[in-house]
């Protein structure tokens, strides 16, 4: 069985996509944010959610090779 769009189809790379570039701009803004009133502990989440997308999709890339 051959696989046509890699690891990830197509409509999952737009969602990892979306996220990291949701994640980057919150990283950046998260002193503006915090500035806005947005509570830390709600900043903290957002930025560790986005830094765990990339991580489960590298765990889960090694994970099929095997």
């Amino acid at each position: 069985m051959t696989r046509r769009h890699g690891l990830f189809g197509p409509n999952t790379v737009r969602i990892i996509a979306l996220v990291l570039a949701l994640g980057l701009a919150s990283s950046i803004g998260a002193p503006y944010l915090i500035q806005a009133g947005v509570p830390l502990p709600a900043v903290i989440v957002l930025c560790l959610v986005v830094l765990a997308v990339p991580v489960l999709a590298i765990l889960r890339s090694e994970k099929s090779k095997r």
